[in-house]
């Protein structure tokens, strides 16, 4: 109830901890342990996800009462409210699983690299060693280089034969192909009322040895 519905749920997780006194003794340590963890240096949500069930406990018994006494002028008015809201709130959980699933262009990006290097493997020598799932996958050996901070001058210099970037053009390599990601949220008239608006975000390039792979290109 709490992570459905939002904002509204503090206000649904005081309203339980008000109307019904058995919630405090579940809510009111989960509480404490949140404001004792909050003195360390170092948070993280995952650490403090499990009070979540606690809380969704006070916010459904604060919209049970909501819901059973709606027969009443006022907690009807109350009863609209939260049945909107809970509406709203399945809209943006939609579209926010539909950003989420659009905003990991790298692994789509891998995925096809190695989907296209897989084809042709069998015809071309190994290079180095598969250090990732989807080489395994594909049944391909490759060697990963993750180090961060290359200047883009020094790529070709360190024999790269892929590359896997947020750079549009690289000196000396290809464009094979972009993947696109999540860039922002379009609000339009008609249906549906809301889009996604995606641009490439993963660039993937290739040496000159690479070349006699059908390729579906950057434009």
């Amino acid at each position: 109830m709490l992570l459905l519905i939002g904002p509204l749920g503090l206000q649904l997780l005081l309203l339980g901890v008000v109307l019904d006194r058995r919630v405090r003794y579940f809510v009111l340590p989960v509480v404490l342990f949140i404001l004792l963890y909050s003195k360390l240096p170092h948070k993280e949500l995952r650490f403090i996800i499990s009070s979540v069930p606690m809380f969704n406990l006070s916010a459904a018994v604060a919209a049970s009462r909501i819901y059973n006494n709606r027969k009443k002028t006022l907690w009807k008015l109350y009863n609209f409210i939260l049945l909107g809201l809970l509406l709203i709130s399945v809209g943006c959980t939609a579209v926010s699983f539909m950003a989420s699933y659009e905003n990991y262009p790298s692994g789509h990006a891998l995925k096809e690299l190695h989907q296209n290097v897989g084809d042709v493997s069998d015809n071309r020598p190994n290079i180095g060693s598969y250090r990732y799932l989807f080489s395994h996958e594909w049944n391909i050996t490759l060697l990963y280089s993750k180090e961060e901070s290359i200047p883009l001058k020094e790529y070709k210099q360190r024999n790269f034969t892929y590359l896997v970037s947020e750079h549009s053009s690289v000196d000396g390599y290809e464009c094979l192909f972009s993947v696109n990601g999540f860039s922002r949220i379009l609000l339009q008239h008609g249906f549906p009322p809301v889009a996604l608006v995606k641009k490439p975000k993963v660039y993937v390039h290739g040496d000159g040895k690479v070349m006699d792979i059908k390729w579906r290109g950057c434009s």
